[in-house]
């Protein structure tokens, strides 16, 4: 379920509780209002049936003694004047009418609790014996007035004669004490059962909506918390995918299933992840091939080929072509761009159409890639073109062409950046054949310790260990160390003899970091730059050969033990002169000066004659002994150089 549908559900969660909340509060308010209003009407009736009783006591009195009743209402102002049989009857049935209605109302008669309709049908049977009552009563004074008359002197003797009327008085008595002390007695204890009902329907409609209420807490509560663990759960899983890819490992998926939003990113996630991968081995198997290409007698048409080659064989693209500056046969001293290798159909790619494009990439020096919508006009059949520079000695001096045509899918922002890394790579490879051809026919120390940088077995290793982190999935390292590599490239195409021992340091760490992908944790090795001597100035590529001497003769023999390896340059104090001393230190295998003499071609021997030159009072000292390590020491004043 989506993460929005499951807020929605909540939502309605909340919002029926509320409907409910509100339903109910109808529904006690009506029902409360009901009883109440059945109350007022049984109160009404109470007042009616006094009337009744009242009245029917006016009429005894008027009936038996009118001389001296009227006297007494007179002294105490009575408002009931002339009390009648008319005035008793209506007074009756005003009383039956406000009995029906209270007894009629929807609230009785909507009662379900039994105690409650035993006691309404109790009030009704009570109800009828004193109607029974009231109509006897009624027919025993309507027969008193016919035979007695009106007249008012005599009438209670002439009554009190006629036998007939002797039980008139215990009727009566009858009648008033059932009506008034039986059936108002139990009307007015039936209404306070009506009251205390009333009462107890409110009572439960508020356990009622307590229940509601905790029940939709605890539903609302519920899924609130098994929502917010699913999505924590689901976020955890995603950081940690996150973090392996960050740190290089694109072995393992995303495991999110389901059908909601999370489930979504781990599908593009994966293939995110798939596509950095397949990029990754893309670079590897690019560099990889075209290193395997490199030998002593490669020539540069050779190798152009290879890269075109490696290009089409490794990525979907299926042409591939390199333009390099070369003489114009038609103008003298005019360069211009020549084909100098291909590899794919170029029957349709017509060249003319690119040379404004190869023009624009020669003068600008950057990348340029067009998609399907802008070769659309010209190209219709290609879905990306993308033309990289070729930089040899920091010049532009050719262009790399990569085509894809349709149906296969356009380039992406990995695509681009793949081609534009080989691209960089082709680069560098090209400017190290010039500079490699160039230090071969000058045949010159420097260049001779520059020539190890760029053999083909020191790119082999460094691929090779390029390969081991990316089966290692050290995506992190693998990157540090490409970088690592494009410097050290960079820096061996430098022009210049002398450089500083900061970045000399930094090249020789460099150098370093790329051993330790072949040797691992058997290889240790620490710099130390002592304070200010950032900018001292010594030739460059004097520490690397030795570097090198260390790790391949004293440090890859050890059979036993970890290797360690010192680079240090601090301040020494000479005769009253402040000397600058660089030592190269390993604890390696060692050996007898004799032998290391012997070596001394164009590792150690290089360096002494070119630090020689440099630093005619300079002091290069040896040290070395059978399983003891080896210890290289240059000391010289950074004010006194050639």
């Amino acid at each position: 379920m989506k993460i929005r549908s499951k807020l929605i559900l909540l939502a309605m969660v909340f919002s029926i509780g509320a409907m409910v909340f509100a339903g109910l509060g109808v529904v006690t308010w009506k029902r409360v209002r009901s009883i109440n209003n059945t109350i007022e009407k049984g109160i009404e009736m109470q007042v009616r049936s006094r009337d009744v009783h009242s009245l029917m006591k006016d009429m005894v009195f008027d009936l038996f003694v009118p001389k001296i009743y009227g006297q007494l209402k007179s002294y105490t102002y009575s408002p009931r004047t002339n009390a009648t049989v008319r005035e008793w009857k209506s007074a009756v049935l005003t009383y039956q009418s406000s009995y029906y209605g209270f007894m009629g109302s929807l609230a009785l008669l909507s009662v379900k609790d039994q105690e409650v309709i035993d006691q309404y049908n109790t009030a009704n049977t009570m109800h009828q014996r004193a109607m029974t009552r009231l109509e006897q009563l009624e027919k025993t004074i309507l027969l008193i007035t016919e035979r007695v008359g009106t007249s008012e002197e005599d009438r209670f003797y002439e009554i009190l004669a006629d036998e007939e009327f002797i039980p008139f008085f215990a009727e009566f008595r009858d009648t008033t004490y059932y009506f008034v002390d039986s059936f108002e007695s139990y009307m007015d204890y039936f209404i306070k059962q009506i009251r205390k009902y009333g009462d107890l329907l409110q009572r439960q409609t508020y356990i009622l909506y307590f229940l509601v209420a905790l029940l939709t807490a605890l539903a609302g509560i519920t899924f609130s918390l098994l929502t917010a663990k699913d999505i924590i759960t689901k976020i955890k899983r995603v950081e940690e995918a996150f973090t392996r890819v960050a740190k290089g490992d694109f072995s393992k998926n995303m495991d999110i299933s389901g059908r909601d939003e999370f489930s979504d990113l781990a599908r593009q996630f994966n293939s995110l992840s798939l596509d950095l991968k397949e990029n990754v081995d893309n670079i590897l198997r690019l560099t990889r091939a075209v290193g395997r290409s490199i030998s002593l007698n490669t020539s540069m048409e050779n190798l152009m080929q290879n890269v075109v080659h490696t290009i089409v064989y490794e990525t979907h693209a299926d042409v591939s072509f390199i333009h390099f500056l070369g003489t114009d046969p038609g103008a003298t001293g005019r360069t211009m761009l020549k084909l100098r290798a291909a590899e794919g159909d170029l029957t349709s790619l017509p060249v003319s159409l690119l040379q404004p494009h190869l023009q624009v990439v020669l003068l600008q020096g950057e990348p340029l890639v067009l998609q399907q919508e802008e070769l659309h006009s010209q190209l219709p059949d290609l879905s990306s073109l993308m033309v990289l520079p070729l930089i040899i000695e920091k010049e532009v001096m050719g262009t790399l062409t990569v085509a894809i045509h349709q149906p296969a899918p356009p380039l992406t922002d990995l695509g681009v950046t793949r081609l534009s890394t080989f691209a960089e790579f082709a680069s560098l490879t090209l400017d190290n054949h010039f500079k490699y051809t160039e230090l071969i026919k000058k045949g010159e120390a420097e260049y001779q310790a520059l020539q190890s940088q760029v053999q083909p077995h020191f790119i082999y290793n460094v691929l090779n260990g390029f390969i081991g982190l990316n089966r290692m999935g050290d995506r992190k390292s693998l990157e540090s160390s490409i970088i690592e590599l494009k410097e050290m490239l960079r820096y061996t195409q430098d022009s210049r003899t002398f450089t500083t021992i900061a970045e000399e340091f930094a090249f020789v760490e460099n150098y370093c970091q790329l051993q330790k992908l072949r040797f691992g944790d058997r290889i240790q090795y620490s710099l130390h730059l002592g304070e200010g001597l950032e900018k001292v100035r010594i030739p460059r590529l004097i520490l690397q050969p030795l570097v090198e001497n260390a790790v391949i003769h004293g440090l890859e023999p050890k059979a036993d033990g970890e290797g360690i390896l010192e680079i240090e340059a601090f301040q020494t104090l000479e005769n009253e002169r402040t000397m600058v001393s660089v030592t190269v230190r390993d604890n390696g295998v060692g050996c007898d000066l004799a032998t290391l003499q012997e070596r001394e071609h164009i590792g150690i021997g290089n360096v002494r004659r070119r630090f020689k030159y440099s630093f005619p009072n300079g002091a290069f000292n040896v040290r070395s002994m059978p399983g003891k390590g080896t210890e290289i020491r240059m000391t010289f004043n950074e004010m006194y150089h050639s």
